[in-house]
């Protein structure tokens, strides 16, 4: 074989080769997408769950105030019971 007719092979093996990496490099790039959109998908979930974390919390401090402005209002009671 002379290098006239192996120059249109190697030409050929380039372009395959060429083919081959940029396919390589799209792949990685949807696999960086979507794995993008799966770490939002986390980070919505853990909002969701911390939300809830806090709506709970405040409503228990929301019952321990109520319990607490109930306790001053029957001290004061008391208190008015003894100076009269």
């Amino acid at each position: 074989m002379n290098p006239q007719q192996m120059a249109p092979v190697i030409g050929l093996t380039i372009t395959i080769g060429g083919i081959l990496f940029q396919s390589g490099k799209q792949a990685e790039r949807l696999d960086f997408v979507f794995g993008k959109v799966e770490a939002q998908e986390k980070k919505v979930t853990y909002n969701n769950n911390a939300l809830l974390d806090i709506k709970g919390d405040l409503k228990t401090l929301t019952n321990d105030v109520a319990t607490i402005k109930q306790d001053v209002r029957d001290m004061k009671q008391q208190l008015n019971r003894y100076k009269a």
